[in-house]
């Protein structure tokens, strides 16, 4: 990952080429679709500092954990075939959603959230793929992690989506914080995904700030 080389590099500036199919981070960056106003924005090189979540040795500008890393998994185990293969990753895990794990969830120490989840977004973004506001207030250079569980039930969670897709701000709440864990009150592994990438299972994890981790280019102003 390139954050992860870059952070042990301060001299290095980081342009993003958008590439994959969920580009959360184009979205955060305000970058064109047309290449040559791509290599225009990266050329004239506005870099800034961001902050990044770091979960267990990954960089990124957030993750997920419970039914959304289900969902990555189930891509990127079938190829990755970009919107096609995206909805089949959420048609076959549909059924995982009336499965919500129990967990109990604290940032800086203090117990935030004790009961089932459907999804937990930390991160320093407030977009997830295809410019979703997953995480609206999370910002780049706040020098906080910005927590949002997602508890369910099922129903729940699609007015929440249709929230993110509209734009509009989700009902659940902000949490920021330094640091978040994350433990499964069942013993049930809970998968995690780090920019759309899985990380793995665990009834473990913790989240924690890296401010200022790297500069990235971007139009920023």
């Amino acid at each position: 990952m390139a954050y992860n080389v870059a952070v042990r590099r301060p001299e290095l500036v980081l342009g993003y080429i958008p590439a994959g199919f969920g580009n959360a981070t184009a979205h955060l960056l305000n970058l064109p679709r047309d290449p040559d106003d791509l290599v225009g924005v990266i050329r004239r090189g506005e870099a800034r500092p961001i902050d990044l979540v770091a979960v267990d040795g990954h960089l990124a500008l957030f993750a997920g954990a419970g039914w959304d890393a289900l969902v990555a998994e189930r891509y990127a185990d079938a190829g990755a075939r970009r919107l096609r293969g995206w909805a089949s990753a959420i048609a076959r895990s549909v059924p995982d959603l009336w499965q919500r794990p129990r967990v109990r969830i604290k940032a800086d120490d203090w117990t935030v959230h004790r009961g089932p989840i459907e999804l937990v977004v930390v991160g320093t973004t407030p977009f997830y793929g295809r410019g979703l506001k997953v995480n609206p207030g999370a910002r780049v250079d706040a020098g906080r992690l910005s927590l949002r569980v997602y508890p369910g039930p099922a129903p729940r969670l699609l007015i929440e989506a249709g929230r993110w897709a509209a734009g509009v701000r989700p009902h659940a709440e902000r949490v920021d914080a330094q640091r978040v864990e994350l433990r499964s009150l069942d013993g049930i592994p809970i998968p995690v995904q780090a920019d759309g990438d899985v990380v793995g299972w665990s009834d473990l994890w913790t989240f924690e700030l890296r401010p200022s981790a790297v500069r990235l280019i971007g139009r920023w102003s």
